[in-house]
């Protein structure tokens, strides 16, 4: 007997050491859960982002802004007219302000209360620069600055006291297309979305960063598939202990090719960007719908997501958590 249970012990072993010079026991992805968080049913007629300001829920939603202030209730429509394509809002804590990219009229726009309204400022220039499509606005609490970008010359901007205190970064040598920024432990993120690259500000005043380029970029191109384009950028934040991406992939400018593979990637390292040794978390979201930002938030990660092909018909926000 004593001789069987050794042979068995040595197998496992055996077993046990070729699983991790394979590369691990299981598979990480097994431990995340994806769910829909609003609406449950039915969909927004856009949507691109979700903020959170205590218990109050914005979800930029196109030409109109939803919000509650209960997560059990249901979303409404704020009060907020005369928007275009808006597409992202923050919360500056410094001037109680919500900001919104107001992308389609080339402005920023500032209000109080998403239920008025009331609108307290409307920018169209930061910097001295003339406002273009301003995609993403973010807020760095550890400084007090505010970060937004005009997507198609790759100008950031970092700006206080209602863009009166304002300068300007060009990164239009190195990007292309550019949809998003990020904060993670006080530094800036610039999402280079047409050349699948990232680039981590060092100091912005000093105008000093360096580029993180994704692994098998075939060509700058707005939108694609992972085959014919590589990854093309929506988004980049960093949750827990991985970072995650997602990629402007839909059926129409698929062509053949698969419009699903990669839309939604997780990756410990840029050095693993770099390499393409990545987990593939497409298949947690549905087929066809295009993942854009990404919001983290406690122990969950919210993804705006809609539909290319038919907007308002599956726009909605999913929430990712992942468990021991």
């Amino acid at each position: 007997m004593k001789v069987i249970g050794m042979f068995f012990a040595i197998v496992n072993l055996v077993w046990l050491v070729s699983a991790v010079l394979a590369g691990g026991e299981e598979d990480l992805s097994s431990h995340i859960q994806v769910t829909k968080y609003a609406p449950k049913s039915a969909s927004f007629p856009g949507c691109t982002h979700i903020a959170f300001r205590g218990k109050t829920e914005i979800v930029t939603a196109g030409d109109r802004l939803f919000f509650r202030t209960d997560s059990k209730s249901p979303f409404r429509e704020s009060a907020i007219e005369g928007l275009k394509d808006a597409h992202a809002v923050v919360f500056n804590p410094h001037d109680r302000l919500f900001y919104a990219t107001d992308t389609g009229n080339h402005r920023l726009v500032t209000f109080r209360d998403p239920a008025s309204s009331q609108v307290q400022h409307r920018l169209t220039s930061l910097a001295e620069v003339k406002l273009q499509r301003p995609h993403d606005i973010v807020f760095d609490p550890s400084t007090g600055w505010l970060y937004s970008l005009n997507p198609d010359s790759s100008q950031v901007f970092r700006f206080k006291t209602a863009g009166k205190t304002a300068d300007v970064l060009d990164l239009s040598q190195h990007l292309g297309y550019s949809r998003a920024l990020t904060i993670v432990k006080g530094r800036l993120y610039v999402i280079g979305s047409s050349v699948g690259a990232v680039v981590e500000i060092i100091d912005f005043g000093k105008q000093e960063y360096k580029i993180h380029n994704s692994f098998d970029k075939k060509k700058d191109a707005t939108a694609g598939s992972w085959k014919s384009t590589g990854l093309v950028l929506n988004d980049v934040d960093f949750f827990q202990d991985h970072w995650y991406a997602t990629s402007y992939f839909c059926p129409t400018y698929a062509g053949n090719n698969d419009y699903d593979e990669n839309k939604l990637i997780r990756f410990k390292t840029w050095q693993d960007l770099k390499e393409g040794t990545w987990e593939d978390l497409s298949p947690f979201l549905p087929s066809k719908v295009v993942p854009y930002y990404l919001t983290p938030r406690d122990e969950a990660l919210f993804i705006a997501v809609f539909n290319h092909e038919h907007p308002g018909t599956f726009d909605k926000v999913y929430r990712l958590t992942k468990s021991e």
